[in-house]
């Protein structure tokens, strides 16, 4: 096969370059209407969001906040843990563990199903003790866990279930959207996921009346009324010109995402003869490829490789929990997680947005190929 050259320039990991082009004229004129309202926090964009997302997901209750770390942190404050409660967290999730950390329970680590990387039904089951109270659930890279098996756990051992949708939006679990089969769902709009702010934000879903109305109270000092705090809260605020933005992008969300999964199909065509494994799609699911992720043993020589190249690539994440020197203090040891230790070191993402062209996509596989052939 001939080499294909690259003449786009360089290749980005993600979209955000190439979103406001795309979506200059709703943008500007959603910033427009936001600026001359003068309201810009948690406004009527706002109010809009939530509803949408709401029906987008078939939620009953839908609340933005300032983060998807604040996102976290909330949801678990929410169901009202004690100080020797335990939550269960996947081991390879970097961002997912800071927000849980922040809410002051404590967390317990399991390792990873092989073929997905995601939390593992078998290791959950092994990591429950007396003191367990929370499951979270995260569906990596835009891949639907193995839900069924995991709500069961929870239900036989009375559990709470929260799912990180943060890089899942718009993911489906046997046609239902992921996001609405937790007690609490989390989601971040971090300017590099499928629906991102040019900024921060986050957004917790529930379909429990009491749980929404404790979030909406931790969102924003804890205020039943004004200057008036009936708990501690956060200040957690989404504001309005970021509402806007997303709003903006909503009705292309679906459409950018079944791109995503057009480029990951034939990802997952050209590169299946080589020395590399493909994380795998639930097959029940419908993942939204936030990430497009192979594992190789040459990952680091493969990575400068495409680099040199002009693509740009990625590593998530570098360094299971338990490894970190901020987590040092939860007491595990190298070794405890087999499974995330040796992803670890293997895991590669490559560019998967909706703003590639067929001939970047055929450009990246093409210099995949030549460099297992070198």
């Amino acid at each position: 096969m001939k080499k294909i050259k690259n003449t786009t320039g360089k290749i980005c990991l993600s979209s955000t370059r190439f979103l406001y082009p795309e979506f200059k004229k709703n943008i500007d004129q959603n910033t427009r209407e936001v600026l001359k309202s003068g309201f810009y926090i948690l406004g009527e964009k706002n109010k809009k969001l939530e509803q949408r997302l709401s029906k987008y997901l078939n939620v009953k209750f839908f609340t933005t906040v300032a983060t998807g770390t604040d996102a976290l942190t909330i949801a678990v404050k929410a169901l009202s843990l004690g100080k020797d409660d335990e939550v269960i967290v996947p081991a390879n999730v970097y961002p997912s563990v800071f927000g849980i950390a922040l809410s002051g329970v404590r967390i317990r680590l399991a390792d990873v199903d092989e073929d997905s990387l995601n939390i593992s039904p078998e290791a959950i089951e092994k990591t429950i003790n007396k003191n367990t109270k929370v499951i979270v659930l995260v569906h990596l890279y835009g891949n639907p866990a193995n839900i069924t098996d995991i709500k069961k756990i929870a239900k036989k051992y009375n559990l709470f279930l929260v799912e990180d949708c943060a890089q899942s939006i718009g993911a489906e679990y046997k046609n239902k959207k992921v996001g609405s089969f937790g007690d609490i769902s989390v989601f971040s709009f971090y300017p590099t996921k499928n629906l991102g702010a040019f900024g921060d934000g986050g957004a917790i879903a529930t379909n429990d009346k009491k749980l929404a109305k404790k979030i909406k109270l931790l969102r924003m000092y804890g205020e039943k009324k004004r200057y008036e705090s009936v708990l501690v809260g956060h200040n957690s605020r989404f504001d309005e010109i970021q509402a806007g933005i997303l709003l903006a992008q909503l009705d292309d969300l679906d459409l950018m995402n079944n791109k995503r999964r057009k480029i990951a199909k034939e990802y997952i065509k050209s590169l299946k003869n080589l020395p590399i494994k493909i994380i795998e799609e639930n097959k029940d699911g419908k993942g939204v490829y936030h990430l497009f992720v192979i594992r190789t043993n040459q990952r680091n020589k493969l990575a400068d490789y495409l680099n040199r190249g002009g693509i740009e690539i990625g590593i998530h994440y570098p360094n299971p929990i338990h490894l970190t020197k901020g987590f040092k203090y939860l007491g595990y040891r190298k070794g405890d997680f087999p499974v995330s230790e040796i992803a670890s070191s293997q895991i590669l993402s490559i560019p998967v947005h909706p703003f590639l062209t067929n001939k970047q996509v055929l450009y990246i596989c093409s210099s995949i190929k030549e460099f297992f052939r070198k």
